[in-house]
């Protein structure tokens, strides 16, 4: 099965295509992550799903309308579902309606029912351990709700709306207090307590418990797929696909800033190597230099500069760029940083100068430089002239 679906890439994010254009929500807001693991596994249910449910583009979809609607989600209120909470009020969680005979004649379903009952009311304690002496649980909720991260706050959404249940079991299932078997148990555990004619139905047939209970798993399952993706460890940004896609005519990778690898040292030519792709950059069409990244694309990290800290090192990268090559490039050149375990990478963007950009660092002969293809030419005065007056 082809899926309508493709994913472009942007300068700091990626973009969900559908039939060749930009897949917007009913809201008219633009589906756009910054990690494109989400679009992929977007496109993955569009292909693979059975039910014809697309969950992760549903929490793509809500996560681009939270930001438009500046932290809040369409038709969706936090107060209103604490009030329908059946584990917010506290209390024993194991005794409900037990449907005596039916249990009589299975025992193994009492187990069931009493281990994750008891196992619920553990986690819920454990859940609420962190609140600040006399809080209330309801404000502690709201608080740790409120701290969620948008796409947290989208699967606690679709979670809510989907399983029902409030919102405390929910936040259980994805602060991991509980398992997804776990999860599915106690959803049909408080399903029982309201008295839901699926749950009790379910309990006259073991199969249809054990059907019930793998759904409930099976349907839960993309939105936790979405949340373990959202780990930073697990993202795939714009800098990791650049890197991916190696060195090109508008990429290219410099180990060091200042720190020339074989000698041991700082060194102003490795510094002018860096600055003259900058320049050829932003005579050109613009492109990415990866600081922090060695020729094969593997992670060199900028710490091999030996600066204190990352503000040290941007520091010192912008005032190179300023004072050799000129303050008025700074609106067509962005930094930033981003974390590969113990190293950091930096991103020096470049867009297209709209004046010629000249190379005047100390030690070296002024220069213009272009690109040629994947490399950095500097052009001769006639020459540089010459271009100059075709291309600004």
């Amino acid at each position: 099965m082809e899926s309508p679906f493709d994913i472009v890439m942007r300068d700091d994010d990626f973009v969900l295509y559908k039939n060749g254009l930009p897949h917007h929500t009913a809201l008219g807001n633009e589906v756009s992550h910054s990690n494109a693991r989400l679009l992929r596994l977007c496109i993955n249910h569009e292909i693979s799903s059975l039910s014809g449910k697309n969950i992760p583009l549903q929490l793509l979809e809500k996560n681009a309308d939270f930001h438009s609607l500046s932290g809040n989600i369409s038709g969706f209120s936090v107060e209103e579902e604490i009030k329908k909470d059946p584990l917010l009020p506290g209390g024993d969680f194991s005794t409900f309606n037990r449907q005596g005979e039916i249990f009589e004649n299975d025992p193994d379903l009492l187990d069931f029912i009493f281990l994750n009952a008891s196992t619920l009311a553990s986690s819920r304690k454990a859940f609420f351990s962190g609140k600040e002496g006399n809080q209330s649980e309801k404000n502690y909720l709201i608080q740790v709700i409120r701290e969620f991260p948008p796409e947290k706050q989208t699967v606690l959404n679709t979670l809510s709306l989907e399983n029902g249940s409030g919102l405390i079991i929910h936040c259980l299932l994805m602060n991991e207090n509980l398992s997804m078997t776990e999860y599915g148990a106690g959803l049909i555990i408080l399903r029982l307590k309201n008295g839901s004619p699926e749950a009790l139905t379910s309990l006259n047939d073991k199969s249809k418990f054990s059907a019930l209970l793998e759904q409930i798993i099976l349907e839960t399952l993309p939105a936790i797929d979405f949340l373990t993706l959202c780990k930073s460890e697990n993202r795939i940004s714009v800098i990791e696909e650049i890197i991916k896609r190696g060195e090109n005519n508008q990429t290219e990778f410099k180990s060091t800033l200042r720190w020339d690898i074989r000698q041991g040292i700082k060194s102003p030519a490795i510094e002018h190597a860096s600055l003259k792709t900058v320049c050829a950059f932003l005579n050109s069409e613009g492109g990415e230099l990866m600081i922090g990244v060695r020729d094969d694309g593997n992670i060199e990290g900028i710490e091999t500069d030996q600066f204190d800290n990352d503000d040290r090192f941007l520091l010192h990268l912008w005032t190179l760029v300023k004072t050799c090559i000129g303050q008025e490039v700074v609106e067509w050149v962005n930094t930033s940083l981003q974390k590969f375990g113990n190293k950091t990478v930096c991103r020096v963007s470049c867009r297209k100068s709209r004046i010629p950009v000249f190379l005047r660092q100390k030690g070296f002969e002024e220069a213009f430089f272009i690109r040629v293809g994947p490399s950095t030419n500097s052009l001769e005065i006639s020459t540089a002239l010459k271009y100059i007056k075709q291309h600004f």
